[in-house]
């Protein structure tokens, strides 16, 4: 059988539904996991030299937040959100990587039905 750019690998695999989003969401998953864990590490940092909370004044209201426990805040909310980022990006090349396995064994699948019989068995 002479070769196609139809019979080719990389063609049949483009081709395939499944492994392109496979591929697509474990690119953006791997691109998750590298910014959460950059931002991670960075924000973790911060919170941990943070100074410790002051006391609150139980007589008050509403009391006034200082600036520093409103740094302390935002670097916790960044924290968290960077945390969730990342473990969506694990979900997301989880969820990508089992796209592309479904995608090849279907692929796999395909060709072998797709292949002549040999008659030498007989």
């Amino acid at each position: 059988m002479p070769w196609t750019i139809e019979s080719s690998l990389l063609y049949q695999a483009v081709r395939n539904g499944f492994i392109v989003a496979g591929a697509l969401l474990l690119a953006v998953g791997i691109g998750d996991m590298l910014a959460g864990r950059a931002k991670l590490r960075e924000y973790r940092a911060v919170v941990a030299l943070a100074p410790a909370p002051e006391p609150h004044d139980p007589a008050a209201l509403f009391p006034k937040a200082s600036e520093a426990q409103e740094r302390y805040a935002v670097a916790q909310a960044k924290l968290a959100f960077y945390q969730l980022l990342f473990l969506v990006g694990q979900l997301l090349a989880a969820a990508g990587v089992l796209l592309v396995g479904i995608g090849a064994f279907r692929q796999r699948l395909r060709s072998l039905r797709a292949a002549p019989t040999s008659a030498a068995f007989h």
